[in-house]
Parts: C-alpha cells; structure tokens; sequence
C-alpha cells in the first residue's frame, strides 16, 4: 500500500511588518487605517495603485514608493511530512491548486490524498476531507463556485463533484471503468504512484461541462507495458456527454488544453508494441466541443540527429484559431488552424559545446491572445547524443529563461535570471504572469526560490516588466495560481543541501 501522510492542515501567517511595504497596487501596514482590509498576523492592506518615487498617501501619512515593489506572504498551510520522499531523491511532491471564482477560497490537493478547502485571504481551513490513499492530481471549481471538482490517481481513480461548503460528495465516477486498475505499488517505489489509472486534466468548460483526460500507464507483472487513455466530457449533474476514442486507446492523453471551442491533446506512448493507426503519437491531437470530434491532427518529424523521438509535455496550448507545442528538442511550432501556415523557432535546439552537443527543453508554453510564452528548461544533452551519462560541459545560451514571442515566433521580449524557472500561469484577464522558481540546479543558493510575476499588459523589456519577486523559503512545485487582485498561491516542498541536511517544508504559501 502507499504510505499514508500525516497532514496537520494548519494555517500560520507572518508576523506585522515594521514599517510599510509597498506591494503591487497596494501597501501593507502594521497599524489599521479606515478601508483597509485585515490581513493575517496583525497586518493591514490598504488597495492603492502607485508608480515608483511617487509620493502616495496612506491614512494621514505621505509615503514615497519604491523602484520595485516588495511581495509579502500571507499565510501558510501545511501539507504534512514528505521528508522521506525527498530524502530518498524523489520528485517534487505532486499538489493541485485551484482559487474559486470569486477568489474568496482556495482548494488544495495534496499528494497525500486530501483536500482542503481554505480561506484565501486568512487561510483559516474551512473543509477538509480525505479522498485517496495516493495523491490529488486535479482540482477545479464550476463556474458559478457551487461545486468543487477533484480527480485522483490511485487505484480507483475517482473523479468527484464535491459541494463547495460542505465536500460532501454530489456525485462520483470511476475512471479506472474506463483505462482499467492496477495494484498499489510498493511503499518504497518512489514513482509507483505514475503507475495507477488518474485524472491528467480537469477542465469546467464555461457551460459548466466537465472534460477530463483518464490515463493509465503501467506494467503488469505479467509482461509488456501497457497504456490505456480516454477523454471524456461529463454534465454538471455527472452524465456522459461524449468521449473520444470510443474505447480506451494504447496511449497516453496528458495534460489536454481547451480554447475557442476546441482541445488540444498532446498524444503520448510508452507502451510496448506497434503504435494505433489513425492516432498521432507523439503529436497533438486537436477534437471540437461538445462532441469530442477529431478536427485536425499535428505531428512532428525528430530533430535529427540527437533526437530519435518527438516528446511534449505541457507546453501545449490553444486559442486565438492557432495551436502552440513546444518540444523536448527546444523547438516552439505555431500552427494557424485555417490556413495549415506554420511558425518555427528553435529557441533550445541542439548545438555543441566543443564535441558535445547541448540543448533546452521547451517545458512550458502558452498562447496569449497574439502573443507565445514559453520558458526553456535547464541545459541537458540530447538522449540521442552518444554522451547522455555526461553533465552538459557549458549552459545553452537559451537555457532557463523567459520568452515572449509574437505570432510569427519573433522575439518580442525576454527575462533571464539566476533562478531556475518551473511553470507559466497569468492570472483570470491575462495581464499578470506568474513564472515559479524551483530546485537549484547549478548551485546552492537558497535565496531564488518563489515566484517571479511580470506584466504582460505594459511596454518595456523583461527587466522592466518583472514588477516583484515573491521569496519563499524552499522550492516551488511548477503549477501556481493568481487571483483577479494579484495573490498569488505557490506549492513549497523541502529539498536536500547540499551538505545533505533536509530543508524546507510541504507548505501552500500565499503571497501578495
């Protein structure tokens, strides 16, 4: 069986400043002033917008700004103890995070099995329920903030529709009905968990429709890997509305991104044996709503010769009539759905660093109205290079930064830092980015981890644009939140030292 967690499900804030802290359209004081808004530990938050060096009025004090505002936490909750995981050299702890519509609460899945349902300015915990022995991968919100959505990976691999005050449960379904089961693995198997059926997407369409991907990827004891995936779109009130393919295919449907009426499905496979006809393996595949109807598929040909395969992972995305993929070789396509025009830029490609050749992942992406983020991942060496079990002998000159591109794939801005980069999210009008910082990978410093959130709305370069940086005390896992007013909600997991001693806590941290 997997090891259960202990999760004490407390919320702690910081203690009330000093002095005032200017922080994005705002500043938080130690002393209460009329119209300001309480925060936890003592703390007063006066909404103000204000421009640097200028004088701004606060109470009965004149304040002048700063060059740069500063970022305060608001709280934390703790998610239990992962220390064994991490000690063990195991992946960030998987948690799924998801403010309601209002941005008055904030759901929490942890890896080990609970949800939580907080308050999102005090972090007092409202609800909290246990679902699985394994963890949450998904979390979302119905439109109208009524009904709490979470799917599992575990055994069962449950999908709930929970009531939003209570989590008492309004309906259920069993994806592992439809991608099969498997046994729990082993306590000591550290990515075991990855081998159960589990909700890879949950998606609340603006009608209040629900399309989830169920993927299973696992290796019976009998023989050969197998995989088995659906995409499946369910009403509000828990009744099939369509599916796509009709059975359960050999493949794996990861992280599907819906925009304009349309999802796009990167097509995955780690399956033993012949790929299915008629799919695109190692592509995307782009289906209509509501029925789930395949429109157009795209595929990709190996960056020859370091790369004998194509991979994608989450940098997928869909809006605006284009499709955006950005692949493991450090290639950005953009595809134009009606015309079949195409844009490429090989921003983390492969070149050599004396004989031995170096690349950057494209890890994360996304469409913004005519605009490509992308960020590209550390350096590594392309897994079809003779040299694999070698450290990269130098950086690629693209690796670890920030991208924002236009339409055709020109250079329209970028931001490059000492921190290591982990994630895109823009808050719900698009005109705020969230960009994580995560392990080191270079050093030890321990002062870059957080959250770094830019302006995508103004004008400037990247340096211009980075309005703060959030610190947290310990990495943060790569998907993160932001709210309409600028909270922003990160995933702190602890990490090794480099002298080997652990640090760090499995905390949700809220910042503004």
């Amino acid at each position: 069986m997997l090891p259960l967690l202990f999760l004490a499900a407390c919320a702690t804030s910081p203690p009330a400043p000093e002095g005032p802290v200017f922080v994005r359209d705002g500043v938080v004081l130690g002393t209460e002033v009329t119209g300001a808004r309480a925060l936890p530990g003592d703390r007063w938050l006066v909404e103000v917008p204000w421009t640097p060096g200028a004088e701004v009025v606060v109470g009965d004090s004149a304040l002048r700004a700063p060059t740069m505002a500063e970022c305060v936490p608001l709280f934390h909750v703790d998610l239990g103890d992962v220390a064994m995981r991490v000690a063990a050299k195991g992946a960030a702890p998987d948690t799924a995070l998801a403010f309601s519509p209002d941005g008055s609460l904030l759901a929490i899945g942890s890896y080990g099995g609970q949800l939580l349902l907080v308050d999102a300015w005090s972090g007092e915990v409202r609800a909290r329920r246990r679902l699985a022995e394994s963890m949450l991968k998904q979390v979302a919100w119905s439109p109208d903030g009524r009904v709490l959505y979470a799917g599992e990976q575990s055994p069962d691999a449950f999908l709930y529709a929970l009531d939003a005050g209570s989590l008492e449960t309004r309906w259920q379904a069993r994806l592992a009905d439809r991608v099969g089961s498997s046994a729990p693995p082993p306590a000591d198997d550290l990515y075991g968990v990855y081998t159960l059926p589990g909700a890879y997407g949950v998606h609340v369409l603006p009608d209040g429709d629900l399309l989830v991907a169920a993927v299973h990827a696992w290796n019976p004891e009998e023989g050969a890997r197998r995989n088995l995936s659906q995409m499946v779109l369910f009403s509000p009130d828990g009744a099939e509305r369509a599916r796509w393919p009709d059975e359960a295919v050999s493949v794996t449907l990861m992280h599907p991104r819906v925009g304009d009426g349309l999802v796009a499905v990167p097509v995955g496979r780690s399956a033993t044996g012949p790929d299915p006809a008629d799919l695109p393996v190692n592509g995307i595949q782009v289906l209509s709503l509501p029925h789930l109807e395949p429109v157009t598929a795209a595929t990709y040909s190996p960056l020859a010769p370091w790369f004998t395969s194509v991979f994608l992972w989450e940098a997928v995305d869909i809006g605006g009539g284009a499709l955006l993929a950005g692949l493991a070789d450090g290639r950005v396509v953009r595809h134009e759905l009606a015309s079949g025009v195409s844009a490429q830029t090989d921003l983390g490609s492969p070149i050599l660093a004396g004989d031995v050749p170096i690349s950057a992942p494209i890890g994360h992406a996304l469409l913004d109205d005519d605009r490509v983020v992308v960020v590209t991942g550390a350096t590594t060496i392309p897994y079809g290079a003779a040299q694999t079990a070698m450290h990269p002998p130098a950086p690629h000159p693209n690796a670890n930064a920030l991208w924002v591109l236009d339409s055709a794939l020109e250079l329209v801005w970028t931001w490059r830092g000492p921190h290591d980069l982990e994630g895109l999210t823009t808050d719900p009008a698009g005109q705020t980015l969230v960009v994580g910082a995560g392990k080191r990978h270079s050093d030890g410093r321990r002062d870059l981890f957080g959250a770094l959130v830019f302006d995508l709305a103004g004008e400037g370069t990247g340096a211009e644009r980075l309005q703060t940086f959030c610190a947290t005390e310990a990495p943060v896992f790569f998907r993160q939140v932001v709210t309409a007013d600028g909270r922003v909600a990160v995933v702190e997991y602890p990490y090794t030292q480099a002298e080997g001693a652990l640090a760090g806590r499995y905390q949700v941290t809220v910042l503004r």
